[in-house]
């Protein structure tokens, strides 16, 4: 009897974790509401590229394929803006790890996704892309306007 009992408790509690991780992975995103101040917040991120600069009519010493690899840290204000960022890039082409700062400007729709513009503090753009927001955690993942890289922001505290 106790061995029977014993088992039905183990069965539940499966059965019922299973239910809880079928429910966390099923979140339906069209009920995903997000804003410009979903962004508010400062972020780290990070990203790896790649260029096939023969493909865009540079020659560049015969550069052909560059990589690189950027990471940084930004703060947004929830209210548009990129207020201030700094990146480190190392890149193949040259060898040279350089840093430069910037700001930007980001817009969102209500279904969390939205526009990423950053320009460097030499007053050049920085590039930009699409963001996809996850609208529990507040991350968020930008897609190169060049489809060159993905970069991740993961916001502080997460």
């Amino acid at each position: 009897m106790k061995h029977d009992t014993l088992k039905r408790a183990l069965s539940l509690s499966v059965l019922a974790i299973s239910l809880y991780h079928e429910a966390a992975w099923s979140y339906d995103t069209s009920k995903a509401h997000c804003s410009l101040k979903t962004l508010a917040g400062n972020y780290s991120w990070d990203e790896t590229t790649r260029t096939d600069y023969s493909k865009l009519g540079y020659s560049l010493f015969g550069a052909g394929w560059v990589y690189a690899v950027s990471v940084g840290r930004e703060e947004n204000d929830g209210k548009g803006n990129i207020t201030s960022g700094q990146m480190t890039i190392n890149n193949s082409f040259d060898g040279k790890v350089r840093t430069e700062k910037y700001t930007g400007k980001v817009s969102v729709n209500a279904n969390c996704v939205g526009t990423y513009d950053i320009t460097l503090f030499d007053g050049t753009s920085g590039g930009g892309g699409t963001i996809y927001i996850d609208p529990i955690s507040r991350n968020f993942t930008l897609l190169d306007e060049h489809n060159i890289g993905v970069a991740k922001f993961v916001r502080d505290g997460n």
